[in-house]
């Protein structure tokens, strides 16, 4: 999700104010249309929540692991910064953005508002969405460098290598 939320923010959306709020507006009607259609989007955006949920109680569980604070700030960020507002705010403004009239000149200026606060919640979404992926990575990272380093013959406080249950 990642990916998509992020080329939103670096082109899709900078590349929609060019055409003027209207025409933007028009265009994220058509493509949340698309969206609102696609059984794998919601298989993909529910499925990365639904991990991101496993992993923060798996993590939870095994809380004197190694590393698993990482885990934790991951989902923490992914489910706040991602989905709750996807939810509460990108979602009310995609309905307030179909319910707007096109046909109607001044209707540009509210256009514009609209498409101003979508934008700003998508960026929030995509460095919440990079910044998940990074502990994640950093994570699986350092949870390697303890088994390396296990496997040569060094002592881990605990004893044997701790290894977050998969």
């Amino acid at each position: 999700m990642s990916g998509f939320i992020v080329a939103f923010a670096i082109a899709i959306m900078p590349g929609l104010n060019e055409t003027g709020a209207l025409s933007a507006v028009h265009s994220m009607n058509a493509i949340n249309h698309a969206i609102g259609g696609s059984p794998l989007f919601f298989i993909l955006f529910g499925g990365t929540g639904m991990l991101h949920i496993a992993g923060l109680v798996i993590a939870l569980k095994n809380f004197k692991l190694p590393f698993v604070w990482l885990i934790i700030c991951a989902a923490g960020i992914y489910l706040c910064g991602v989905l709750l507002v996807t939810l509460c705010l990108n979602i009310p403004l995609n309905k307030e953005m179909a319910g707007l009239d096109l046909t109607i000149s001044r209707n540009d200026l509210v256009a514009g508002d609209i498409l101003a606060k979508w934008i700003f919640w998508n960026q929030t979404r995509a460095v919440s969405s990079l910044l998940s992926v990074l502990l994640l990575a950093i994570y699986l990272r350092s949870n390697n460098h303890l088994a390396a380093a296990v496997d040569a013959g060094c002592k881990t406080p605990s004893g044997p290598h701790p290894r977050l249950p998969l």
